[in-house]
Formats: C-alpha cells, structure tokens, sequence
C-alpha cells in the first residue's frame, strides 16, 4: 500500500512547488469606493534591475490591455508620460495607477533555466494617501533548454506579467 501511495505523494508534493504564485491583493477602499467609470491616469512603470528581454514593452502593453478589456465599460486609461515628475498636488486630486517591476532572477543549469519577477501595481484614489488596492504579483517561470530560449521566456514573462496584472486589476474594479 505505501510502496502505491509514495509516487503519488512525490507527484503531488512536485506539482505544489511548481505551482505559480497567486497574485495578493491588499484593499484598504470598500468595493463601492471605486470609480464606477472615468479616466485613470497611469505613471510609467519603475523597473528595478530587469533585463531589457523582459522590460520592454510590459508598461506599453498593459495599458493596451486595460484599454481593451474595460474600455467599453466607460473607462479611460491615459499615460502621464512627465512619469515621476507630475505635480503631485494635480496627482492626488485624480484616480492613478502606479507600478513597479523588481526582483528578476535568472536561474540556469546545464538543461533547463528558471526565471522569477515580481511585479507591484498601487491603485490611488482622489484625496487619498495611501493606494485603495495594491496588487503584489510573482511569477515564476521554469523550462527545458530543448524547448525554448532564454530570450523566448523572458518575453513570456513579460506578456504574463502584463496580462495578469491588468486582468487582477480589472477584476477588482469591474466587479460590483
């Protein structure tokens, strides 16, 4: 019987350390608090130590991906482009987004890499200090050398960082 059950168990225990991180949200706003619609300013993205294979393009294309999926539902994202230089008097009276890209880890052996990447999205309201809802989101990306390239994966990540943190967002501020 336990000769039956211990591969199993292994296969089990393999499939809970491989499994990806789950984003973590933190909201100190009601539900009821958020715009119903509007324009939400977005400052560009802080990215700390991340190779250009995997920065490039992730700010760009999440606010793509934003306008996309909620657009219709009467919402309107737009870039502050002066970034960290907007007058923060005019910021604190608007809805803005803030977010930062950290915590890259390249892990390579003889035949497979594992990649890591953390990623932090703040959601403020009007006349508010602190951000209604924080959105900590961890990836984590493992493969086989025979399969893919380094390079390959890095975009991969990059694209599921993007995608995940507009739809986690989106699915706070669209939910009733």
């Amino acid at each position: 019987m336990v000769k039956r059950l211990f591969p199993l168990l292994l296969t089990l225990l393999l499939l809970a350390a491989c499994a990806a991180p789950q984003p973590r949200l933190e909201m100190t706003a009601a539900p009821s608090e958020l715009p119903a619609e509007g324009t939400i300013y977005i400052l560009p993205f802080l990215t700390i130590m991340v190779p250009d294979g995997v920065r490039e393009g992730i700010f760009d294309r999440f606010v793509d991906e934003l306008n996309q999926q909620a657009g219709g539902a009467g919402y309107r994202f737009v870039i502050l482009k002066e970034g960290r230089g907007v007058d923060a008097a005019w910021l604190q009276q608007h809805a803005y987004l803030r977010g930062e890209i950290f915590g890259y880890v390249e892990d390579s052996g003889c035949c497979n890499t594992s990649l890591r990447l953390r990623s932090r999205l703040a959601f403020y309201l009007p006349e508010r200090e602190e951000a209604a809802l924080t959105i900590n989101y961890p990836r984590e990306l493992f493969f086989d050398h025979d399969s893919t390239t380094v390079d390959a994966e890095r975009i991969h990540l990059a694209d599921d960082i993007t995608r995940g943190l507009a739809e986690t967002f989106l699915a706070q501020l669209l939910t009733p």
